[in-house]
């Protein structure tokens, strides 16, 4: 009786938190309007960029394209400043709270998985509410995230160094939570470390290759190429696990590669660069599921590896790993003259920007395991498809992307493609 009212009491505790959450965002709706997300109608076009003809001699690489366009913008006035403080005040509070959801949300779920006794009925309306908000907070995380990681790049044209700083960024989240043993500490012998390398060298190409489509070139075009990350699936399984499907899961990546097809013909932005490195992504993507799925799955892999931990340990390794990759490419002194000028020009508008664009990293990515674990395989389907759509589209009207009938209808049916092939895997097992 006294576990099931903690468990009652620590249930409602999690509820009140994601209220609160809600509330922020409802705060951020009605008193900043669209200012959350966009620029402000006085601040400069971020289809401009940092002007570095000062610093011309920064890029060292052309593993990265040509870099940022010369901005035409004039000097921010006292108003404009204001605006960006009054912005970055709100993101930082909707931020804060998906952060202390999303904690709790970790907490409130290991404490179900070990109390046996709790009411069902209980158990399941809570389910009810609990679901939506998981997925509400990935969404808003993820959205954050692709706003700000854009925003860092325009005003700052390293895609190595941005990703990683998001990726290190993850530490300042996890370790804490280890030294104050809210989380268990992972322990692992170099065996199992060595056993589970290729998935964080997967988890690094996954988020470079990704960092590096979005900097050169436009968000909703990178999520449009990522979303034909199931027909490199479908081939990395055939190859490596010698998995073949049914023959109707295979006519469902049809309509993806043509509406991949017919995006990138059409695409007003397109470049090969953004092609390729969202393609790369994929690669590493799927690449990291499939030894995942091959190699992990006999569970010894070390103690306290739950998902949150591996995830965590992963971020660990390929952090290590793509440190000597983005000094090799962009180097640590055009890193950091490059860096020098950005913040000149932005200021601290520029450092909560890259700010925002770790923490958002990180958070959406814990969130995501929340939300996709509670969920059955065709509402992870429709969740997963809807969040790419949310993002093409916030994307588009946050940051003026150009767009044609032709792209549109590209992407809707490539989207739609992912959401058949998923619905069909499930079907047709």
């Amino acid at each position: 009786m006294a576990r099931a009212l903690r468990r009652r009491a620590s249930s409602l505790h999690g509820l009140f938190v994601l209220a609160a959450a809600g509330a922020c965002v409802a705060v951020c709706v009605l008193v900043a309007g669209p200012a959350f997300a966009l620029p402000s109608a006085r601040q400069p076009s971020l289809r401009g960029g940092t002007d570095f003809s000062g610093a011309a001699s920064v890029r060292t690489s052309g593993l990265v394209g040509a870099g940022a366009r010369p901005s035409s913008a004039v000097p921010a006035s006292a108003a404009e400043g204001a605006d960006a403080r009054a912005t970055d005040a709100i993101s930082l509070g909707l931020a804060a709270a998906g952060a202390t959801a999303a904690m709790q949300l970790a907490t409130t779920v290991r404490r179900a998985a070990t109390d046996k006794a709790a009411n069902k009925d209980e158990e399941s309306s809570l389910e009810k509410v609990r679901v939506p908000m998981y997925i509400l907070l990935w969404y808003i995380l993820n959205i954050g995230y692709n706003i700000y990681n854009k925003k860092s790049l325009i005003a700052y044209p390293f895609p190595w160094a941005c990703a990683l700083w998001q990726m290190a960024f993850g530490w300042l989240i996890f370790v804490p939570l280890w030294l104050l043993k809210v989380r268990k500490v992972p322990s692992l012998t170099m065996a199992q470390a060595i056993k589970i390398s290729p998935s964080a060298l997967g988890h690094l190409a996954t988020h470079v290759g990704a960092v590096i489509a979005f900097f050169s070139g436009a968000v909703s075009f990178g999520h449009i190429v990522k979303a034909s990350e199931p027909v490199v699936s479908s081939l990395l399984n055939f190859l490596f696990m010698g998995e073949v499907l049914k023959w109707q899961v295979y006519a469902s990546l049809l309509p993806i590669i043509g509406g991949v097809g017919l995006a990138s013909a059409s695409e007003m932005s397109f470049n090969w660069l953004s092609f390729g490195a969202a393609m790369g992504s994929n690669v590493g993507s799927a690449a990291r599921a499939v030894y995942s799925k091959k190699v992990m799955g006999s569970g010894d892999i070390g103690k306290n590896m739950d998902s949150a931990n591996v995830y965590a340990v992963l971020t660990i390794m390929a952090t290590f790993m793509l440190i000597p990759l983005a000094f090799a490419v962009e180097g640590p002194s055009a890193m950091l003259k490059g860096f020098n000028v950005a913040y000149a020009k932005g200021g601290t508008t520029f450092l909560m920007s890259m700010l925002y664009s770790g923490f958002f990293f990180y958070m959406y990515n814990e969130v995501a395991f929340l939300a996709l674990s509670k969920l059955d395989p065709v509402s992870h389907a429709v969740s997963n498809t809807m969040k790419r759509v949310v993002i093409i589209i916030t994307s588009v009207f946050v940051f003026h992307t150009a767009v044609t009938p032709l792209g549109v209808a590209g992407s809707s049916i490539a989207i739609l493609g992912t959401l058949l092939y998923s619905l069909a895997k499930n079907k047709f097992k």
